[in-house]
């Protein structure tokens, strides 16, 4: 059995008054319905009359009431008909922008800090450097002893979590599961468990936290530049790949257009010879058979001659 208390610490700066009196802050009685600008239009009218009543008396102000010191209030809603009773709650969840993302009616939980179930030794630890920049916590608790036997089971767990320098994520549930709840109503809220030590003094401290801090989106301008830089180098890439691939296809071109010209082209010089030398012999051939037959001519022709 351990107990909650409060935390109060204590003030360095003191205020005091000129007969060096301790000032404290006390609530004080303004105004009230009957005498607000709405109230006085209802008597006045006409704004003018009404400032030349404000200038010459104080219908505005209640000498007897107003500056009247306030001891335990409570808050109450109302409407022209007086005090409403029977209130509707709707919680309103809005997104980063402002915008309405859901609206439900309200659910009162039931506390579960003193219950049949009690709140769970989670095993999750987060290191308190991480915790700071991670959760914005807005309310604390000291959990104190009742007995020398709740002394030791209290100091042991400080000791631990001093020595790891870590906070214990502390949940309510039968699995752990589920947030810490205050009173009936009440926010829930994720309870982190402080504890350190001072030789045979321990201290352990309950943070609870409603509110996670998470890396914002980037801007709209910075996403659409990086698309625009995806974009570039995605058509960079398309483009050296498309070069390569006209790069082959200008090669596969080049082949095809070497190979027709190498067609178009008139055999070598030495094929010709070759193939026209068969033909040339013939004519030589030819041609000496005729000049020895007309050389046999001549010198039958000249014989005769010299008979």
């Amino acid at each position: 059995m351990v107990a909650l208390e409060g935390l109060h610490p204590e003030r360095d700066v003191r205020y005091t008054d000129p007969s060096h009196r301790l000032v404290t802050t006390r609530r004080l009685l303004k105004s009230d319905v009957d005498h607000d600008l709405k109230a006085l239009l209802q008597e006045y009218t006409d704004l003018d009359a009404l400032a030349d009543v404000l200038a010459e008396e104080d219908p505005e102000v209640d000498v007897e009431r107003f500056g009247a010191f306030l001891g335990p209030i409570s808050r109450v809603y109302v409407t022209d008909d007086g005090i409403i009773h029977a209130v509707e709650e709707f919680e309103i969840v809005t997104n980063p922008d402002g915008t309405l993302r859901e609206r439900r009616e309200r659910r009162k939980e039931k506390p579960n800090m003193n219950s049949d179930i009690p709140i769970r030794w989670s095993g999750k630890f987060i290191k308190k450097a991480d915790a700071i920049k991670r959760f914005v916590f807005i309310n604390k608790q000291q959990l104190v002893h009742v007995n020398g036997l709740t002394f030791d089971f209290l100091y042991d767990i400080a000791k631990e979590l001093h020595d790891r320098d870590s906070l214990l994520l502390v949940r309510g549930g039968e699995k752990a599961n589920e947030p810490i709840i205050m009173s009936r109503g009440g926010k829930p809220y994720n309870a982190f468990l402080e504890g350190r030590i001072d030789g045979d003094s321990y201290c352990l401290i309950l943070h609870f936290s409603n509110m996670e801090l998470k890396k914002p989106k980037i801007i709209e301008e910075d996403s659409d530049t990086e698309t625009r830089g995806d974009a570039e180098k995605r058509s960079g890439r398309a483009t050296e790949k498309g070069g390569r691939g006209d790069a082959g296809k200008g090669k596969e071109v080049e082949k095809k257009g070497r190979k027709e010209e190498e067609d178009k082209k008139p055999a070598p010089k030495k094929k010709e010879t070759e193939a026209k030398k068969p033909a040339a012999e013939k004519t030589t051939k030819a041609t000496t058979k005729k000049k020895e037959t007309e050389t046999k001519k001549a010198a039958a022709k000249k014989t005769k001659k010299d008979k």
